[in-house]
């Protein structure tokens, strides 16, 4: 069954065959249906790091105008949860994962460089405090190739004093019903080795994390 509404004209955007819906409209009338997860990692990805689909300020000025509109009060949630320069949609599964576990939250995309000024890769999650990167490995991180390649940018990380924690989906998802992730705790444990203690939490990063430049530089 189709539906109708009354758009305004930035909410229409032409396609190559058929015009549709501006992707800051889509992302609202995806507060309907999606969880509010799933509407964090789409809005996430609206601010990705390479190629956004619209900034911050976009973003808060169109909700600002959608007060009283079914799905508002959702979309406000998530505005909230909202992180720009993401690489991809496990690293906001991921942060979303840590904070509901009451870790503190990580930074996104973060440059790490050695003594000399030397960058050395940007963790898609880390630390700066306790020196924690973590890495999510997808599957194209397989090839012989690619794990060289990690191999070495996490080896020149560890020589610059950091704990690295490379996760895959097993460690997103739990073993059984009630069990934590052992992404949780695999990374709980690598912040208490560098003296993180679960007190530092009663003083977390503001809700919303000031806009960062977009790091054109890839991994």
């Amino acid at each position: 069954m189709g539906h109708q509404q009354a758009l305004q004209p930035e909410e229409i955007t032409p396609g190559r065959h058929v015009a549709c819906t501006s992707p800051l409209r889509t992302w609202f009338d995806l507060a309907g249906i999606l969880s509010l997860d799933e509407l964090v990692v789409a809005g996430d990805f609206l601010l990705r790091r390479r190629n956004p689909l619209t900034t911050q300020r976009e973003l808060d000025a169109y909700l600002d105008g959608k007060r009283g509109y079914p799905g508002y009060r959702r979309a406000m949630r998530a505005l909230a949860l909202i992180r720009a320069d993401t690489d991809s949609p496990k690293e906001t599964e991921l942060r979303l994962l840590l904070l509901r576990h009451g870790l503190p939250e990580p930074d996104i995309n973060a440059p790490i460089f050695d003594q000399s000024g030397g960058w050395i890769q940007d963790p898609d999650l880390s630390y700066d405090n306790e020196k924690v990167a973590i890495q999510y490995d997808g599957g194209h991180h397989a090839t012989p190739a690619q794990r060289r390649s990690d191999i070495f940018r996490d080896e020149n990380a560890k020589d610059a004093g950091w704990r690295v924690v490379v996760l895959t989906q097993w460690d997103l998802t739990p073993f059984a019903p009630g069990m934590e992730p052992s992404a949780v705790t695999r990374v709980r444990a690598a912040l208490r080795e560098r003296g993180w203690a679960p007190a530092d939490a009663k003083n977390p990063k503001p809700t919303r994390a000031p806009a960062r430049p977009s790091d054109t530089n890839g991994r």
